[in-house]
């Protein structure tokens, strides 16, 4: 990582409240010629990034050297914007720390009678779970507990027992449906109260971040031909 700042310019930069300035690489500093080179196919082709390959890998098998891991991060934007795709295992750890809780599907109004924070019981299962989040546009109800709640039981807030709701399904939060797609993969709306759903997709948290870290996987590379001359065209235009 050292290596690739050696050519940035140095300015002078205080950290933080501290009033003495010191000599450091101007890290911001970006250089358009890499953007130029990503869109003309003389230069690149396309690479597959494998489970557990990283930058500096998949860099020491295409040039030979570590050196070039910095190259794969300016020719690709999706990779600089949104990290390195993850391993099959890594996805499944990072769906359960981004999305840990239950979700309770409902064709019950819930507007006005769940409200996140209050405390729920399933009347058959016993379970208990607090409200957290409401998607009212899909009848969902994202409820934090270690429980299930079982499909077809009656839910309650705990100080509120009229405002009882039917549970129609229930799953992991990253399992339910983020929304539904037509076949033109576009966004539709559904009537939760009454969902007619012919003819469309339930796309599910899992399956977006899934999705997500596929497209990261195809890979926009400088061709061995051409890597070194670009770095070395990199370096100067940095010191001019």
């Amino acid at each position: 990582m050292a290596n690739f700042f050696n050519s940035f310019p140095v300015i002078t930069y205080a950290f933080g409240n501290n009033p003495d300035r010191i000599l450091f690489q101007n890290i911001t500093a970006y250089i358009k010629l890499i953007d130029v080179m990503k869109d003309n196919v003389t230069f690149y082709e396309t690479q597959f990034i494998n489970d557990f390959e990283r930058p500096d890998t998949m860099s020491f098998k295409l040039y030979g050297t570590t050196d070039f891991y910095w190259t794969f991060y300016y020719m690709n934007d999706d990779v600089r914007e949104s990290g390195w795709p993850l391993a099959e295992l890594e996805i499944q750890d990072k769906l359960k720390s981004d999305y840990p809780h239950r979700t309770i599907t409902t064709q019950d109004p819930i507007a006005s009678t769940v409200l996140v924070g209050d405390t729920v019981v399933g009347q058959s299962s016993g379970s208990i779970g607090t409200v957290v989040k409401k998607y009212i546009d899909l009848g969902q109800i994202i409820v934090k507990s270690p429980d299930n709640f079982g499909v077809g039981e009656l839910v309650v807030p705990e100080d509120r027992i009229a405002d009882t709701i039917t549970v129609n399904s229930e799953v992991e939060q990253y399992n339910s449906v983020h929304h539904y797609e037509n076949s033109s993969k576009e966004y539709v709306d559904i009537d939760p109260f009454n969902p007619s759903l012919g003819g469309l997709t339930p796309v599910t948290y899992s399956d977006r971040v899934y999705a997500k870290n596929d497209s990261l996987r195809e890979l926009k590379v400088l061709k061995p031909s051409a890597v070194i001359q670009v770095q070395a065209e990199y370096n100067r235009l940095l010191k001019e």
